[in-house]
């Protein structure tokens, strides 16, 4: 078990997804100024695929080894040689995956360099995914840190390197994220090699059991993942590479809202997967929830009244009408909060199946809802079928979670007592206070 507090977890997580998200816009800010909206665009659509196959060739491994480590059954050793194996066949499949999908989804505008470039990301990516998934079985959040702030870092120098300064444009955009995932690829597993005995073997006896549980994860990663970003490429469909790229940075800073909610389920998985008191599990996840819904929604006000000020300014005027999806998109923003936190802990259980039943259904509707509304509305009208899908899908999780946890849903979203003490120890946190007085609060 661990011995830091969920408090102590959770602001490691949160800080290190705060940097991340830092020079993610940083590097937002350096694409859209440079490359422009239609450039920004392709940009985002180029990598639509290969992040789509890394969802489903992830084979949920990342969570099936939290869940695999966490439980203790298994020598750790062995779990990581068949992490490492599965890495080594899905790292192919997915280059070839996504090479034979890009026949069949519009390439207008990449060359074969940047569709080569692409293709070479998603082994990188699967690696840090994975590796991640033995540190948070693991309970070393730090250690997960890693993969994240140093990624974005890396990815923020490049691109100014060969966007700002050498001026490579597209080309110079792949590059830097491929160089940034390469060595952070390449660290985790100088990382796991030092500490582990590895053998990568197809023999191993944890592969089947790995791969079993895992494409039940992979399947539902890459159904929530649809909802998340298939609308880029109905878009770029049904419109053009600038609309595609004034909804996109739209989309992309409305979604700053799920760091603290991804920092929160981040730290729920690890801990569920280690946990034996399933009630007090239950209601901690339930007080996260509550609170990550009130940062959510102060969060969205300061974005409503900030955005007419603030887009101009930072990505230009060009992006003007992206104020109008940021602010739109915020409902459906704020539902997914919900998912986020409740699945952190059903994934640390080794119940991946809820979160498949929750968003096929609502997947569905949003291909439809898009087809219908982009030729009308334009982007605009891929927000509101992602509002409605969003918010479909989540109210279903949570009912779902509801009758798996024991828990009636006024319950869970019922604020209590304890919850604004636990508000009040982040300010006294935040402001240099420690509240030692109170017994309760070390242990939460």
């Amino acid at each position: 078990m661990a011995k830091r507090s969920y408090f102590h977890d959770i602001a490691s997580v949160f800080s290190s997804n705060i940097f991340t998200l830092i020079t993610n816009l940083l590097l937002v800010v350096l694409l859209t100024r440079i490359l422009g909206p239609e450039h920004y665009g392709l940009y985002t659509a180029i990598l639509v695929v290969p992040m789509l196959v890394v969802s489903f060739f992830q084979m949920g491994i990342r969570a099936t080894t939290v869940y695999m480590i966490g439980s203790g059954k298994e020598d750790d050793n062995r779990i990581v040689s068949a992490v490492l194996t599965i890495l080594l066949f899905t790292s192919i499949l997915g280059m070839i995956f996504s090479g034979v999908a890009y026949f069949f989804v519009s390439t207008e505008g990449y060359t074969y360099m940047l569709i080569g470039m692409a293709l070479l990301i998603i082994p990188m990516r699967l690696t840090t995914i994975y590796t991640g998934g033995i540190f948070l079985g693991k309970e070393e959040i730090p250690q997960a840190n890693l993969m994240n702030w140093l990624t974005g870092s890396l990815v923020l120098i490049f691109a100014t390197l060969f966007v700002l300064i050498l001026k490579w444009a597209l080309n110079g955009a792949l590059l830097s994220l491929l160089l940034a995932n390469f060595i952070v690829a390449v660290v985790a597993v100088v990382m796991l090699l030092r500490r582990f005995k590895v053998s990568i073997s197809v023999k191993n006896p944890l592969l089947k059991g790995l791969i079993g549980m895992g494409v039940v994860y992979a399947l539902s990663f890459l159904i929530i993942q649809l909802n998340y970003r298939l609308d880029v490429l109905l878009l770029k469909a049904l419109s053009t590479p600038a609309e595609v790229g004034i909804y996109s940075l739209g989309v992309s800073v409305a979604e700053l809202l799920w760091q603290i909610p991804l920092a929160i389920s981040v730290v729920v998985m690890s801990r569920s997967a280690n946990a034996t008191d399933s009630r007090a599990m239950n209601s901690s996840t339930a007080r996260l929830l509550r609170i990550s819904l009130v940062f959510g929604l102060v969060i969205s006000l300061f974005i409503v009244f900030l955005s007419p000020w603030v887009v101009p300014l930072v990505f230009g005027e060009k992006f003007r009408s992206s104020i109008l999806i940021m602010q739109t998109i915020l409902p459906g923003i704020l539902m997914v909060i919900v998912f986020r936190i409740l699945s952190g802990q059903l994934s640390g259980m080794g119940r991946p199946e809820v979160a498949l039943k929750a968003f096929l259904p609502a997947l569905v509707l949003n291909v439809v809802l898009n087809y219908l509304l982009i030729p009308g509305y334009g982007a605009i009208g891929s927000v509101m079928a992602t509002n409605i899908s969003y918010t479909i899908g989540s109210v279903t999780y949570l009912i779902a979670y509801s009758r798996i946890s024991g828990m009636p849903v006024r319950e869970i979203l019922r604020f209590s007592q304890e919850d604004w003490v636990f508000l009040k120890r982040i300010r006294n946190k935040f402001s240099g206070v420690e509240n030692n007085a109170d017994p309760k609060s070390k242990s939460n």
